[in-house]
């Protein structure tokens, strides 16, 4: 589903996300703190936020996919995760390319702890199969986790329905085995929220980041389907994202307000407004690729503004911005010869 209305959405957040880890990796950001302080703290501690939105919409994608009636009857459970494993890691492969050659530039012009020493064989194979993390090696760019789990999710999602489909004796209606597979949904939402999302341990596996994606997923159901089944159970997840005191942590807030969101635009006539058909919608769309590209191109521009611009607090300001938006422009070509080939 591509819809212009979410691409906005997705522009939004995947600037805040650029500007996040601008603010958060340096050297940059650390001498323009003097001049923008307030910016900086805002950029450094809540525009990661905007991770959960990607993480509902996500789930919300994966759920109008895996939604459809029989879905496994048409599709193999083998060929639906590698198509997604294949659509992930051709441009994340050409992001840990640029990083290496970025990381290497960087190397000669400054010293900084964001820049990663020259892989080895077993920590590109651990990339390579999304793993990097759950084996203990550095990631080789910022962000690569949000693909390892995005992948994850999805993954997960898929053989869970396959499983269910494949399972349920032939006697049974796709409203029975939809009903099952809301369950299961359900309950590792609710158990994410409850308990692996407020550890820090779980935060390399999928099951941390349930509490926001399967916001997502229901949603995807709920709209799917007039189903009061449907409906009681999406209510009580939500309820329970909304009641739930004893940890209060914003970015459920932000993916249960999301949630809602995807809910009322769904079909609506005004998601589906010319308004939205605009350079943020652009932005949205190449997100995957600004979100890889970023971070070479700004450990690059910050190795030479170090040797330029060393103390100066407003120059340091502009090379964040130029860093921003050669970080777009460098989007388009990768977007269009690598992530769309």
């Amino acid at each position: 589903m591509r819809s212009a209305f979410l691409d906005n959405i997705k522009g939004i957040a995947c600037l805040l996300i650029l500007f996040h880890h601008l603010a958060f990796y340096g050297p940059m950001s650390d001498v323009a703190n003097a001049v923008i302080p307030n910016s900086i703290d805002f950029f450094f501690d809540d525009a990661r936020l905007a991770v959960a939105v990607f993480l509902c919409i996500g789930g919300f994608l994966t759920g109008l996919k895996l939604s459809e009636p029989n879905f496994f009857a048409k599709h193999s459970v083998q060929q639906v995760i590698w198509h997604k494993y294949l659509r992930l890691v051709i441009p994340y492969l050409g992001a840990i390319a640029l990083a290496i050659a970025a990381s290497f530039t960087a190397s000669r012009l400054m010293e900084h702890h964001s820049i990663s020493a020259m892989p080895d064989v077993p920590q590109l194979l651990s990339h390579l199969f999304f793993l990097q993390n759950i084996l203990g090696y550095e990631s080789l760019s910022a962000g690569l986790w949000y693909v390892a789990i995005d992948f994850q999710l999805f993954a997960v999602c898929a053989l869970l329905v396959f499983l269910v489909e494949k399972l349920s004796p032939a006697s049974w209606s796709y409203r029975s085995t939809r009903l099952i597979t809301l369950i299961i949904f359900s309950a590792l939402t609710i158990a994410s929220v409850i308990f692996f999302n407020r550890h820090n341990i779980y935060d390399v596996f999928f099951i941390f980041f349930f509490a926001t994606y399967g916001l997502g997923l229901l949603t995807a159901y709920l709209v799917r389907s007039q189903s009061h089944h449907v409906l009681i159970l999406s209510v009580a997840a939500i309820t329970i994202f909304s009641l739930y005191y004893q940890d209060f942590r914003e970015r459920l807030l932000i993916a249960l307000l999301m949630a809602f969101l995807l809910f009322g635009s769904y079909e609506s006539n005004w998601s589906k407004s010319k308004l939205w058909n605009n350079p943020l919608g652009k932005i949205g769309e190449m997100s995957y690729s600004i979100f890889l590209v970023h971070f070479p191109v700004s450990l690059v521009v910050s190795g030479i503004w170090v040797k330029l611009y060393p103390s100066d607090p407003w120059m340091n300001v502009f090379g964040m911005s130029v860093s921003a938006v050669l970080s777009l422009l460098l989007a388009i070509p990768f977007y269009k010869y690598i992530e769309k080939n």
